[in-house]
């Protein structure tokens, strides 16, 4: 067979397995972050517990304090385009 076909070949198959292999070591990289990304924000809600008293009351503050605010719809009622 043609030798250059054979090192084509043979250089495809070398660089999928290294493709796979740092596919793998990125979704390792990517757990690793989540999992300090988490314990960062467990570290800091549990320095928020100490002034506070319970977790879940500070965890419930903060998800009300991310809510986004609903517009009122009885004040678009009424209006025209360009008023």
């Amino acid at each position: 067979m043609n030798k250059k076909l054979d090192k084509v070949r043979e250089n495809i198959r070398k660089t999928e397995k290294q493709m796979r292999e740092l596919d793998e070591y990125l979704k390792t990289l990517r757990l690793q972050e989540k999992q300090l990304e988490d314990e960062e924000i467990i570290k800091q809600i549990r320095s928020l517990n100490t002034k506070d008293g319970d977790v879940m009351d500070v965890l419930r503050r903060v998800q009300n304090m991310n809510t986004p605010v609903q517009p009122d719809h009885n004040e678009s009622e009424g209006m025209e385009y360009g008023e």
